[in-house]
């Protein structure tokens, strides 16, 4: 996703942009940090869940998760939040 996105009025809109046009808030985008690195694609995917998951209040929808398995939940939320 490119910053300028969030302003276009065509597509379907990302979860960033309903977030922008909604609620009229402005992200730091200079403050953007990495939450992980890997190169393997599904530990990417696995990863990425992990940390949708453990947000408290993320933008992300949930739906992107929906593939996690359940035994992992345990784990998951026994870990600090991010």
């Amino acid at each position: 996703m490119n910053i300028s996105d969030i302003n276009k009025k065509t597509g379907s809109p990302s979860i960033i942009s309903d977030h922008h046009i909604n609620l009229n808030h402005n992200f730091r985008w200079n403050e953007v940090k990495i939450s992980d690195s890997e190169s393997s694609y599904n530990k990417r995917l696995i990863s990425e869940m992990i940390h949708i998951r453990r947000q408290k209040q993320g933008l992300n929808r949930q739906n992107d998760i929906e593939s996690l398995s359940e035994s992992y939940l345990p784990i998951i939320q026994s870990l600090s939040p991010s």
